[in-house]
């Protein structure tokens, strides 16, 4: 016999499925061990690993590396207006106004109000800049001068060098070189550029996270704990925030249990050019100082740590027997080798180790790389020359990094 629910049963059953709390995430979780393991989040701790509930039951991965959310790619620095930290983070949002010493800022894709410290901004995008602005702002030419100076670029494309002594809650208060103090409106700019002389990057002694939110932002943060769907942060440069869980793409721990090249000096550099000069390898860059743009299943990815290279680039670290193994993801640049070919070695103590798939590395989806390096002394990466000798051979090294 079949029984109808009582009328006043349904509402009092939606209102419980609406307020119950939505199930966490899967991420997958890269540690020191071998192997990774995917689940839903329980703990997350840079100095304790995280434990993820899975069909057996909790398990913890020691020495946490890096988080990913699984078919999601990591998406192109913020295009907008945004501002960008002395120690990289790029935050999309407002600029509300501020005083001597700090900025306000508006989150673009929260309900955060941020007080950045003036000597930890480099640069402020008040409209978003060009689309071939290099990614570092040491490198704005609106910004470069001897001596150094702060600098306003005016949307009509005029550059002002000076002092900037503070905001205002519309403006900003600056002293043109040979002028007079006057306050500028923050509608009749385009960027405001720190003099990188006293902007500070107070990166922690520890270990500390850079996370990569799904609007584009990059944050750095010292502290991080799970609190029920989102994690709790301490921004570097700063503020308190909270990070929901559906935001976030990635999480990539730096001064823990992995060390990253684009962080580490060759010990020995080999270039040699196909015509001419050979290319500079570049950190965190591409070798034409872009971004690091790779393809991958979930589509175009940008990588905010690894290697630019480019044929013939042959590069020997020294591993001192620290480290277990070499993981990365390396593929030719989206954007400048959607038709060159490379030849590319990797070589543990002179040893070549067998991957025919990167020795004939083509346009397409990169290629996931883990060596063992046990007891290794000499790491050494080959970047040589294709069939159509260096055209289009941008070979970029997404997220490059030696794991104890």
């Amino acid at each position: 016999m079949r029984f109808a629910p009582e009328p006043m049963m349904l509402p009092l059953v939606l209102s419980l499925a609406l307020s119950a709390p939505p199930e966490p995430l899967a991420f997958t979780v890269v540690g020191t061990g071998e192997g990774t393991l995917t689940g839903k989040l329980r703990t997350v701790s840079l100095t304790l690993g995280v434990e993820v509930a899975t069909t057996n039951g909790p398990q913890t991965v020691p020495g946490l590396v890096a988080l990913r959310k699984p078919d999601t790619a990591l998406p192109p620095f913020p295009t907008g207006a945004h501002i960008i930290t002395a120690v990289g983070d790029r935050v999309p949002g407002t600029v509300t106004g501020g005083d001597a010493k700090a900025l306000f800022f508006a989150h673009a894709t929260s309900d955060e109000k941020w007080s950045v410290a003036l000597d930890a901004v480099a640069a402020v995008w008040l409209k978003p800049p060009a689309a071939d602005t290099p990614p570092d702002p040491t490198k704005y030419t609106w910004l470069a001068g001897t001596p150094t100076r702060d600098a306003l670029l005016y949307r009509n494309g005029d550059t002002v060098r000076g002092t900037l002594t503070g905001f205002t809650a519309t403006g900003v208060k600056f002293i043109p070189d040979g002028g007079t103090a006057r306050d500028v409106p923050l509608t009749d700019l385009a960027a405001i550029g720190f003099n990188p002389r006293f902007v500070r990057p107070r990166k922690p002694k520890g270990p500390y996270a850079n996370l990569v939110l799904a609007d584009g932002t990059r944050l750095n943060v010292s502290e991080i704990a799970l609190k029920g769907n989102a994690l709790v942060c301490k921004a570097v440069c700063g503020p308190a925030v909270e990070v929901p869980l559906t935001k976030l793409v990635a999480l990539n721990v730096l001064q823990g249990s992995a060390v990253y090249l684009s962080d580490l000096k060759p010990k020995k550099t080999e270039t040699t050019g196909f015509l001419g000069d050979g290319w500079a390898w570049a950190a965190d860059r591409t070798v034409r100082g872009t971004p690091l743009l790779l393809q991958s299943n979930d589509g175009e990815e940008t990588f905010d740590k690894g290697l630019g290279t480019h044929p013939k680039t042959v590069l020997t670290y020294d591993l001192a027997g620290k480290y277990s193994r070499f993981e990365a993801v390396v593929g030719l640049d989206a954007a400048t080798g959607k038709r060159g070919r490379a030849d590319v070695r990797i070589r543990v103590d002179g040893k070549e180790l067998p991957l025919p798939e990167l020795k004939t590395l083509a346009a397409g989806n990169a290629i996931p790389v883990q060596v063992d390096v046990r007891g290794a002394k000499e790491l050494t990466l080959v970047i040589d020359f294709g069939p159509a000798g260096d055209v289009q051979a941008d070979v970029n090294w997404g997220s490059a990094r030696l794991v104890e």
